[in-house]
């Protein structure tokens, strides 16, 4: 792996291991509330059955993992250590293995998975641009906004479909374009008559189709579909409460800093409280929620 993307992954580890990954745990179960519309679109799409091994990339508290497993869970056979090198030979049973990079999230997942009795879970720390997997120990990847934080993409794909069998499949769910996200455009148009918007983020080829199958594509995918989903995504009980969770946003608090100036950036986020008011219903703040549907098979 070249230096800059060794560099590039430690900062993305650092990040999720540290401040991002406190911040996700803090507000599990309202990114959990925010993606229940989202969510079946995956699994109608991944469409495990039982006895197959799934791989959940950038499983972060493991709720997708959990999933995985109980739809994977079939016949008695090997458990989840059959995934890794040197465990022995797959089993009948089916399991599924999460991967993340952030230990204090993968921390999480294993206690809700003991706590929900699902044992043919397994979560690990890793990369997945150098998937820790053995070579066709997976028959299905998803993964829930997990792919969009690569590096270098094409060596993940490269090394996820490594892992995967021949016939294997994937599934998962990326954002669109920011400005066609609520949770993100509302911030990002009132920030944005004020200070200039940062440029693309690590994983912006994720919102272009094109490139996405072009990615696929050059790691051995075939029958990529990508289609448009479109939820309404739940962000809080009330309007102060999904301002306590925008303000401490990352990308927030950047552009609060660019602004450098306490009064405007106040003003700004009373303009976001002001969009945000108009989408209260009696069960809280709804928002529009914009992500692609990614699925391709191995020949």
């Amino acid at each position: 792996m070249a230096e800059g993307s060794r560099a590039a992954n430690a900062a993305q580890a650092q990040r999720w291991n540290g401040e991002s990954g406190r911040y996700w745990i803090a507000h599990r179960e309202r990114h959990l509330a925010g993606h229940r519309h989202l969510i079946p679109h995956l699994f109608r799409a991944a469409r495990i059955s039982p006895g197959e091994r799934v791989l959940d990339v950038g499983c972060g508290c493991g709720a997708t993992t959990i999933a995985a497993a109980r739809a994977a869970r079939g016949p008695a056979g090997a458990g989840p250590d059959a995934w890794l090198p040197g465990q022995g030979e797959p089993g009948s049973g089916g399991s599924a293995v999460g991967l993340d990079l952030s230990g204090p999230m993968l921390e999480v997942a294993r206690r809700l998975a003991v706590q929900a009795g699902v044992a043919n879970a397994r979560f690990v720390q890793g990369d997945a641009q150098a998937c820790p997997l053995r070579r066709d120990s997976c028959d299905v990847m998803i993964s829930s906004f997990g792919v969009m934080f690569f590096d270098d993409p094409a060596a993940a794909f490269a090394s996820i479909a490594a892992a995967l069998g021949h016939r294997s499949r994937l599934a998962f769910l990326c954002w669109q374009h920011d400005m066609h996200n609520e949770l993100f455009a509302i911030p990002l148009r009132a920030f944005g008559a004020h200070t200039r918007l940062p440029g693309p983020a690590v994983g912006h080829l994720f919102t272009d189709p094109r490139q996405v199958t072009e990615l696929l594509s050059g790691a051995g995918w075939e029958d990529i579909q990508i289609d448009d989903v479109s939820e309404p995504a739940w962000m809080g009980s009330d309007v102060a409460d999904v301002m306590s969770y925008v303000r401490g946003m990352s990308m927030i608090r950047s552009l609060a800093a660019d602004l450098g100036d306490e009064t405007l950036t106040e003003r700004v986020l009373a303009t976001v409280a002001e969009q945000y008011a108009a989408r209260q219903r009696p069960d809280g703040v709804w928002v529009r929620a914009a992500a692609w549907l990614v699925t391709a098979h191995r020949a």
